[in-house]
């Protein structure tokens, strides 16, 4: 401010007002008036954010969704899908495969380290086969089928998952139910509850037991381990339960067959 408008502003004024004026300088805005005016700047500030983010994505393509395995036994993929999104089919790296000592539906110990240079398919389901097993054993079946001569570089190993019925049977249900009986590249894995129930844990199998011995679930995985041992696909079987057990379309039994023998051909030397 010049001097002359100091002197405007303060004519009229004593001289002790004047000095008083002089010396307060600029007069200070009030609480009040500071409080509002913070407050605008912050709204202003969310508007703009706002305004930015609209008109950011208009035009742009939204990120893929992710999508969570099902956990479920329920067939709700579609047939259309590809194969893998079916199956629920993904590369679990290259990890290696958890080592175990069980034995076989000829009383022999199997040993998984002890068949490098093999492709492994490894299911879980019970010795009764009252679980998924008739479908499973269904596409294992199939599978082998398809693989022609690669099937003799597979073996489909298939660990029991029923703890009351852990005994060595040379002919279990869950082959002689499936027709896996005859094919010499399949195993049935038993053994005691104690080392049983490690292989579970290692694989992610949970198995859960009711009151009665025929009370038993779990959840359903299928693994792919390659020749040099190492841990390489992960499958998510599924079917439909009823009260007289576990069914698929014979479409959908036949793309799971399908997806295992082109998983299991596909890591063959």
């Amino acid at each position: 401010m010049s001097d002359e408008q100091r002197a405007s502003a303060f004519r009229g004024l004593s001289d002790e007002e004047r000095r008083r004026a002089l010396a307060e300088g600029t007069p200070k805005a009030s609480a009040r008036y500071v409080g509002r005016f913070v407050t605008g700047l912050v709204l202003l500030g969310v508007i703009g954010l706002v305004a930015d983010y609209y008109f950011g994505q208009m035009g742009s393509t939204p990120a893929p969704a992710v999508v969570a395995a099902p956990t479920s036994t329920g067939p709700t993929q579609q047939l259309t899908s590809g194969i893998d999104t079916f199956m629920g089919l993904h590369p679990i790296g290259v990890q290696h495969a958890p080592g175990f000592t069980l034995t076989d539906q000829s009383g022999r110990p199997w040993s998984l380290g002890a068949l490098k240079g093999k492709v492994i398919v490894l299911a879980f389901f019970n010795a009764t086969c009252s679980d998924v097993c008739p479908v499973v054993g269904a596409e294992i079946r199939r599978a082998d089928q398809l693989l022609g001569a690669k099937a003799a570089s597979v073996v489909f190993a298939v660990v029991n998952t029923d703890p009351h019925h852990l005994g060595v049977s040379a002919d279990p249900p869950a082959l002689a139910r499936t027709g896996l009986a005859h094919l010499a590249n399949v195993r049935f894995l038993t053994g005691p509850l104690s080392v049983i129930d490690a292989v579970w844990s290692a694989y992610g199998i949970t198995v859960t037991t009711g009151k009665a011995a025929n009370q038993v679930s779990h959840n359903n995985l299928l693994y792919f381990v390659g020749p040099g041992g190492g841990l390489v696909d992960l499958a998510s079987p599924f079917a439909t339960a009823s009260p007289s057990g576990y069914t698929l379309s014979p479409a959908a039994t036949a793309r799971w067959a399908e997806g295992i023998a082109r998983t299991a051909g596909s890591l063959v030397p």
